[in-house]
């Protein structure tokens, strides 16, 4: 098994188990950040791919767009399910949600080949980290509302950047690709 097909298993695994934990426990926090981990881990994935051909970039481009937003989405409509109380979140399990959400940044910068490469895939965890901390900080506080706070702007990051991948990045492929050389 080589190097890379090793790290997208555990990547996979992490993804899954995360999301399979976030259910299980109704915590809002831990189903972002593994929502978050799948469309970061899906973006190393193309570019660890590269160079594609021009139209298997584009429906990348394209699928990858699609499934973030539908998982803004997801994560909006939780929310909302929440607000009507026709889910009960429950974050319970700060310590799992820290160790995964380092877990999750940790395997995403080290998929990067280069420091710059890391350092750059290391701020958007950082945001995460701070917005997930500051979440389950007040969550300590008897408020229920933050995390499902940090849900819902994951969310709507997700909507945004699945819905320019899917409208202005794969069709940007295709012209790019369809030039005349």
């Amino acid at each position: 098994m080589t190097l890379a097909r090793l790290w997208a298993l555990a990547g996979f695994g992490l993804t899954l188990g995360m999301a399979c934990m976030a259910l299980a426990w109704r915590d809002c926090v831990l189903l972002a950040t593994s929502m978050v981990l799948a469309y970061r881990l899906s973006l190393l994935h193309m570019e660890h791919g590269a160079p594609w051909r021009v139209l298997s970039a584009a429906f990348n481009a394209l699928s990858i767009g699609v499934v973030a937003g539908a998982a803004g989405v997801v994560l909006i409509a939780g929310v909302g399910a929440a607000w009507l109380q026709w889910w009960q979140p429950q974050p319970d399990h700060p310590i799992a949600v820290v160790v995964t959400l380092f877990a999750s940044a940790a395997l995403c910068c080290m998929g990067k080949h280069s420091s710059e490469g890391a350092l750059a895939e290391a701020w958007p965890w950082l945001w995460m980290a701070g917005g997930a901390l500051l979440a389950i900080e007040a969550q300590r506080r008897d408020m229920w509302l933050p995390p499902c706070l940090l849900a819902l702007v994951v969310g709507a990051v997700l909507v945004r950047v699945g819905w320019r991948l899917a409208t202005l990045s794969a069709p940007a492929m295709l012209r790019a690709g369809s030039a005349p050389q």
